[in-house]
């Protein structure tokens, strides 16, 4: 790729950006409005956050959220149960104004949940293309793998959200990833046409199946003595 398309690139990135506020100078106004709070404080209202969030009728009720946000919570908090946090909820929701107040105060793209579950795979497998494209943007990583193996781009291939597949392939998403159970994206359920000379054209070098599995287990270990 020319310097011209790069620059080209660059600039609808940056147009894209500013169009949601995630330019630099809309984030720092915005997190300047955040409370500074306790630690305690913090906890309860990332909880109380996460609580609205999650429930079925919040449907993207911008406003409490942002209020909690400016109040200083914990916009990583954690339940229990899954270790479900407010970006991921957003991302599988698509609750697109709360995720953008979230990233603009902060909010860690590649944090994951108990199954290694990320953003990218939950818009991904969603088909909540606003979210992916911005992920995609942040420079999240799109190659992460849950705790079967699975990334986002095989999320993709397994619900047929097509217009979502062909984001991460055009982000050079790795097209070689074999999960734990040693299938491809060829071996996926899905009715998505995968052209495959792009395994040449897109894919890095494939990694040691045993080294993945190992990595995978180490995960799973960490996971469960964690809790």
């Amino acid at each position: 790729m020319n310097n011209t398309s790069l620059l080209f690139l660059e600039k609808q990135k940056q147009e894209w950006l500013k169009k949601y506020g995630l330019d630099s100078k809309s984030i720092l106004s915005f997190r300047a409005k955040i409370k500074q709070a306790t630690k305690e404080v913090q906890e309860s209202l990332g909880e109380e956050l996460l609580k609205l969030i999650s429930k079925k009728s919040f449907q993207d009720d911008y406003e409490k959220a942002l209020e909690l946000i400016y109040r200083g919570a914990n916009i990583e908090f954690k339940n229990e149960k899954k270790g479900d946090f407010p970006l991921l909820i957003c991302a599988r929701k698509n609750y697109v104004k709360t995720f953008f107040a979230l990233i603009k105060a902060g909010a860690n793209v590649n944090q994951t949940n108990n199954y290694l579950t990320t953003a990218t795979m939950a818009s991904a497998r969603h088909g909540n293309k606003e979210i992916l494209q911005t992920l995609i943007l942040l420079n999240a990583d799109i190659n992460a793998r849950c705790l079967d193996g699975d990334n986002a781009i095989m999320s993709a291939k397994r619900h047929e959200q097509v217009e979502c597949f062909q984001m991460l392939v055009n982000a050079q998403a790795y097209l070689n990833n074999q999960n734990l159970q040693n299938q491809t994206l060829f071996d996926l359920p899905g009715n998505i046409e995968i052209n495959p000379f792009l395994l040449e054209d897109y894919s890095i070098p494939e990694p040691d199946p045993s080294v993945l599995l190992e990595e995978a287990q180490l995960k799973l270990i960490k996971i469960k003595n964690d809790r």
